[in-house]
Parts: C-alpha cells; sequence; structure tokens
C-alpha cells in the first residue's frame, strides 16, 4: 500500500517538474508588462454670469470677457437672426461658459424669461458662431371665477378656479376688474358691502405655473343697484382691444374716473373745506388721493401737455389739455415721467408722474383737478361722453363673440351673502 503511494506521489512531483521545465526554459514567451498610463481629467468648465448695465454695450461685455472685435462680430452676426443686440435691455442675463483661462466657447443670453438664447463656437481660428433660441412651453387656458366683496376689490371672498391660481394672482384679478370698469366704477367711493363681480380670463401659463399673460375675456360687476358687463372685442389681430357693453356701447370713457389705481381719496371736492396747513377754510377744488410716495399717476384722458414742472403750491404738476376745453392737473408730484413736457402728446392711462408731497401738502398724495372752460368742477359728478359703439358692419361679429364669452361667464353664479339672496328672492 505504502509503495503505491509513492509511485503516486513520484508521478505528480514529475508532472509538476516538466510543466516548471517548459513554462521557465530558455527561450520561452514571458506574459507581457502591464503599463499603466495616467491621463489627466480636464478641469470643470466654468459659468460666469454678467448682468448687462445701462450704458453698456455687448461689444464691451463680450471683450472683457476675453472674445476680441472679430469674433464679437460673429457673435452678434448669429444673435441677428433671432433678436437685436440693440434691444437687449438693462439687467439682461448673459452667462458664459469656459474652460479656466480660455475664451468662452458658449454663450447663454436669458433674453427674458420665455426665451433663451443659445450660442457656440465650432472651435479654431475665425470659427463661426452658430445660434438657436429656446422658448419654455406655454400652455393656454381659461379660468372661471367670482367674487363676493365684504370691503374692498382686493379681499373680495374668492370662488370658482380659485385653485389655480398662483401666488399673487388673487392681487392680478382684483387689478384686471378694475382696469375693465375703471370708467365705470370709482373703486374707493362707490363699492357696497355684497358687490360682486365675476369674470373669465384667458391665459397663457408657463411649465412653472407662473402666468405670461392674461385677459379678461367677459365680466359681470354687480356694483349696489346696477350690473355693468364687459365683453372685449379685438376684430382682428391689429385692432385695439375694447370692451362694450352687451348692447355694443363702449365700456370706455374719454376719460378715467380716478388717475390712480384703486387709490384712497382723502379729501374730495368741497368749496368750505378747513385747509391743514394754513388752518383755514378755503374751498378744495379738487380730489384728493392717499397713496404710497412713487406711485404712478395716469392721465384720465388723452391729450397734450400743457405744462410740466414746478407750480407753486402746487409743488411739482403736469396739467393735460383735452379736446372740448377740457384739463385735469396732477399736483404734488415726486417726480414727472421722462419725456413730459410742454406739447407732449400722452393717452389715455399713461403714466405722467409720481405720488409725492411737494408743495402746499402735509403728506405724500395726489391732487387731481377738473377743469371745463377754465373752471374747476367736481369729477364725481360728471356724465362724461363715452367712446365709439360697435361700428354698425362688425356688429356681426361682435354678437358671435358676445354669445360665446357670455354663455361661458354665466356658468358660474354671482356670489350673494345667503340672508340677502333671501331679500331679494322675495322681492
Amino acid at each position: 500500500m505504502n509503495t503505491r503511494r509513492l509511485i503516486a506521489a513520484g508521478a505528480v512531483f514529475a508532472g509538476l517538474s516538466a510543466i516548471a521545465w517548459i513554462a521557465f526554459r530558455p527561450g520561452a514567451p514571458r506574459a507581457e508588462e502591464i503599463k499603466v498610463v495616467e491621463v489627466p481629467t480636464p478641469p470643470a468648465p466654468e459659468t460666469l454670469v454678467h448682468q448687462l448695465g445701462r450704458g453698456e454695450t455687448l461689444g464691451g461685455v463680450f471683450e472683457d470677457h476675453g472674445l476680441d472685435r472679430s469674433e464679437t462680430h460673429r457673435i452678434v452676426q448669429a444673435m441677428g437672426a433671432f433678436e437685436s443686440p440693440r434691444r437687449l435691455r438693462p439687467g439682461t442675463e448673459i452667462r458664459f461658459v469656459r474652460q479656466p483661462g480660455e475664451p468662452p466657447a458658449r454663450i447663454l443670453v436669458q433674453l427674458d424669461r420665455d426665451r433663451t438664447l443659445h450660442l457656440w463656437s465650432e472651435g479654431g481660428v475665425a470659427a463661426a458662431w452658430m445660434a438657436r433660441l429656446d422658448s419654455v412651453a406655454i400652455i393656454r387656458d381659461t379660468v372661471l371665477l367670482a367674487g363676493l366683496i365684504e370691503t374692498n376689490l382686493f379681499d373680495a371672498e374668492m370662488s370658482g378656479d380659485v385653485d389655480r391660481l398662483g401666488d399673487g394672482a388673487r392681487f392680478d384679478v382684483a387689478y384686471q376688474v378694475s382696469q375693465v370698469f375703471a370708467w365705470q366704477i370709482d373703486f374707493w367711493r362707490d363699492l357696497r358691502r355684497n358687490d360682486a363681480y365675476r369674470i373669465l380670463i384667458a391665459r397663457e401659463v408657463r411649465p412653472d405655473g407662473s402666468v405670461r399673460s392674461a385677459s379678461v375675456l367677459a365680466a359681470d360687476f354687480r356694483n349696489d343697484r346696477r350690473t355693468l358687463t364687459a365683453v372685449r372685442f379685438q376684430p382682428d389681430p391689429l385692432a385695439r382691444v375694447e370692451y362694450f357693453d352687451a348692447s355694443g356701447e363702449a365700456v370706455r370713457g374719454q376719460f378715467l374716473l380716478a388717475p390712480l389705481d384703486i387709490a384712497r381719496v382723502t379729501s374730495g371736492f368741497n368749496l368750505r373745506r378747513f385747509h391743514p396747513v394754513l388752518k383755514r377754510t378755503r374751498p378744495h377744488l379738487g380730489v384728493d388721493y392717499g397713496a404710497p410716495r412713487g406711485t404712478p399717476v395716469r392721465a384720465t384722458g388723452a391729450g397734450r401737455v400743457g405744462r410740466a414742472g414746478s407750480w407753486g403750491n402746487y409743488g411739482r404738476a403736469v396739467e393735460v389739455r383735452h379736446a372740448n376745453n377740457i384739463r385735469t392737473r396732477y399736483a404734488h408730484l415726486s417726480g414727472i415721467a421722462r419725456g413730459m413736457g410742454a406739447g407732449t402728446q400722452v393717452e389715455q392711462g399713461q403714466v405722467i408722474g409720481y405720488v409725492g408731497a411737494t408743495g402746499l401738502a402735509t403728506a405724500p398724495h395726489l391732487h387731481y383737478e377738473f377743469l371745463r372752460n377754465g373752471v374747476q368742477v367736481n369729477p364725481a359728478r360728471l356724465q362724461l361722453p363715452r367712446a365709439e359703439p360697435v361700428p354698425a358692419e362688425l356688429r356681426g361679429q361682435f354678437a358671435a363673440v358676445r354669445e360665446a364669452v357670455l354663455t361661458r361667464l354665466r356658468l358660474i353664479p354671482m356670489p350673494i351673502q345667503p340672508g340677502q339672496r333671501a331679500r331679494r328672492t322675495q322681492d
């Protein structure tokens, strides 16, 4: 038995020896050596952000970031297919993407919230620059809302598609209501408890939920014992947008009821008012609107500036001359809008100045006067003419628009307090 084990062990030893001799005999091929080569990782590209300043030129900004004039010229040429560099406004964000120590290879220009212009070089000496414009996808929808007023327009209790409104949208809705009915309702003096509105709004919404644009298609407003209706009508894309009531009469008047957006009346037209500075009774031949310093002041009607600048007790003031020997005055301004001077043509609703406390004033407010034939009159008691109604040749087109939008608008009931509903039902 031991002899067999010895023979087997010897055989294994002989086999291993043979393998070793074959592997390491002179001239036998050796295993190839493995060489490790380290390739350095290129540095990550860096992004430099620049906001276009007032008075800066695009060429100057490009040169400051390492681009020479010839390359700047090629970049501007590539941009020209989508946007003129001269139209870029202060604050426009420009991002330069480059390797450290090298000129930018990519440039991103944020034209606005909806459009980003991408520019990139194909590399090499005198390389061409390419451009691509990316726009965010827009969703178009409509929202139907109603509001019940307790104290003021901005705090109205809203119903309808409220869950689709983003942050700050409630304020925007109230503002839109005030703009549509600005010629018929003074939203400080005319509102009553239980007044209400319903409104149909067409929107363009960005992917992040923010609203790019919104326009009122139709609205109803119940103000005390009257109900007003407004229908948006634009017969063709080049025509001015106007609002008309259900019968086709213009909602817009020749004059706005107030020169500020939903301002507080601090002193009305009064022939025997006690003056807070002079401490004596004297006529107050205008209307004072309390508002924060810097609030934009708008021309209540179209016309031509007759005077703009310092004006005695008025402080800084603007006077606008209108048709039919009518003038309006805007006093105690903190500043006058750029370009306002004698002879300047202004449109209704155009900003002409900003609320202040210059002249004989104790606090920031706007003093507004309405003059007819050179005499101050109370604007709250005037029955001023309206704009032109729907032209006869467009009545059919208007009727189709009116029926479509009012049918949708009136899918939501006009809100009313339960107690008020019971009393009105009995009436």
